[in-house]
């Protein structure tokens, strides 16, 4: 198969002669006119979704303008809190891509140049700049300016703080800041926690822009891009299920393409289908690239793991978490979904839960125990029994293993690397959480047989096992309905203090209105 010159982007900014991509400025229409009225402002959205290669085509269409506009990042200055250390980064950075992108007498004076007190030698290099080019307007568009820490974020904004009041003759006319978070959470970060004051001298912002996800029309043009280059389709359901696993997220809606056409391609002019964006997903989750793997990371940091831990178990989040709760959702883990908050896709669903059981299940030896039918079919009781047992004489010292933030989630999340570690190679689990659910729902597809689970817990306090149990019973009678089958298994962890292993294990079956449950303590 002939490849074509350009393809579907997974790393870095898009280019038009290299990649298929959207219109850059469609997607945020009102920039022009924030720079217009010379505003200081804030884009913010997770990792790969366009951020970079919208703002650098701005600078790039402003030149061709007559306008003198930058975009630089401030990689460079990563996780450096020293102000004489992280601020000549940020002069450097500003001179090479302006030397790169910008004609002389455009240019910045060198930072060499620049003398004074450390904390105002990013101000004063701006000042001049403006003062060189004037009457024209500086634009000046950041990026990955929350890799800024401590008091060299706080001395980055004062300094264009306070050179705010002379834009624009005097400083740049219009600055965004972009990066994954608002500026709210880069003040938090730097204060150590604090919230900001409201009256704060860093309130130089006027908007704080997102981008959105592509739609679903916007997945089918992008791939249409493909077509006309190739002759090569996507079927209307190829497209539905992109957008299905991905809700439009950019890195994911290109990956699953970029798997179908370079990969493992499929020969043109045969149409890529559903089962083929399926096969897809699966291949990208296992893959662990280097986005997923970003996301896994963050799951660990203690203010993400107090909001992600509900959403996984199905519970209320905490009164007093609106700022992690935002942060969570910058990062792109999050979003607000009909039944509370949930797993910004489907793919990061299931990612999630895989990174968090990614160590138990990959610990565990081949199955021991005869989970297999005679007719290759999966002995679902045989797996439960064997659950209870290995929990029984394990579960204590895995709990113990479980990183701090996650301990009140260990026994989902053990039993979740259980099962996947049984079906993995001959089935799957698809899992349902969101908060305010009251349970986690899996799916056991393994074959032609179905198999569900709800998972819930009795916690240390404040709940009956009672409550839980008739609670649990409801809530799986009504999975059960909403995915048509008439059997079911409730597995509910007892986390009370005190309770013995006697206690805590033991079965139960019922009939509940034509319907078979299966209940288990552990």
């Amino acid at each position: 198969m002939k490849l074509s010159p350009r393809y579907f982007n997974t790393t870095g900014p898009c280019r038009p002669e290299d990649h298929y991509m959207l219109s850059p400025g469609r997607r945020l229409p009102e920039l022009r006119r924030l720079i217009q009225e010379k505003r200081y402002f804030v884009l913010h959205a997770p990792r790969q979704t366009g951020k970079t290669t919208t703002m650098r085509a701005l600078a790039a269409e402003l030149r061709a303008e007559g306008g003198v506009a930058l975009h630089v990042s401030l990689e460079t200055s990563r996780q450096e809190p020293s102000v004489a250390v992280a601020e000549p980064r940020w002069m450097r950075s500003i001179a090479w891509n302006a030397e790169l992108e910008l004609p002389p007498e455009d240019r910045p004076p060198d930072p060499d140049t620049i003398s004074g007190a450390v904390g105002d030698l990013l101000r004063v290099m701006l000042s001049r700049w403006c003062v060189k080019v004037r009457p024209r307007p500086v634009v000046l568009l950041l990026d990955e300016v929350d890799t800024i820490e401590g008091e060299a974020m706080v001395s980055f904004l004062a300094q264009l703080r306070g050179g705010f009041h002379l834009r624009p003759g005097g400083f740049p006319a219009s600055i965004a800041f972009i990066g994954m978070r608002d500026l709210r959470d880069y003040l938090i970060q730097a204060k150590d926690g604090m919230p900001p004051n409201p009256g704060s001298p860093f309130n130089i912002k006027s908007h704080s822009l997102t981008l959105s996800n592509f739609t679903r029309d916007e997945v089918a043009e992008l791939y249409a891009q493909h077509t006309a280059d190739t002759g090569q389709p996507f079927t209307d359901g190829a497209v539905d299920r992109s957008f299905y696993w991905s809700c439009g997220q950019p890195f994911l809606v290109n990956a699953l393409a970029y798997h179908l056409t370079r990969e493992e391609p499929i020969p043109a002019p045969q149409p890529i289908t559903a089962a083929d964006i399926d096969r897809a997903k699966v291949a990208l989750i296992k893959s662990r690239t280097t986005h997923l793997h970003n996301l896994e990371h963050r799951l660990y940091e203690p203010r993400v793991a107090r909001v992600v831990r509900p959403v996984l178990l199905g519970e209320p989040l905490p009164s007093d978490c609106p700022d992690d709760l935002d942060y969570a959702v910058d990062l792109g883990l999050l979003r607000r979904g009909h039944a509370g908050y949930e797993a910004a896709n489907p793919i990061y669903r299931e990612v999630l839960v895989r990174a968090l059981t990614y160590i138990h299940q990959n610990s565990l030896a081949d199955p021991w125990w005869p989970w297999q039918r005679p007719d290759g079919g999966l002995d679902f009781p045989a797996l439960m029994d064997a659950f209870l047992v290995w929990w029984r004489r394990h579960g204590d010292i895995l709990k113990d293993q479980v990183n701090a933030g996650w301990r009140e989630a260990a026994g989902h999340l053990i039993f979740m690397g259980f099962l996947q570690r049984v079906v993995n190679g001959g089935g799957r689990v698809e899992r349902e959480y969101a908060s305010g659910r009251g349970r986690l729902d899996l799916l056991v597809e393994y074959g032609p047989q179905r198999v569900a689970v709800e998972l819930k817990r009795v916690p240390p306090a404040k709940v009956s096992f009672e409550t839980v149990r008739e609670e649990g019973i409801g809530q799986l009678c009504n999975y059960l309905d909403e995915i048509g089958l008439t059997e079911g298994w409730l597995l509910i962890f007892d986390q009370r203090e005190g309770r013995s292993w006697e206690d805590r294990l033991w079965r139960e079956d019922l009939e509940v209105g034509g319907r078979t449950l299966h209940l288990c303590g552990a």
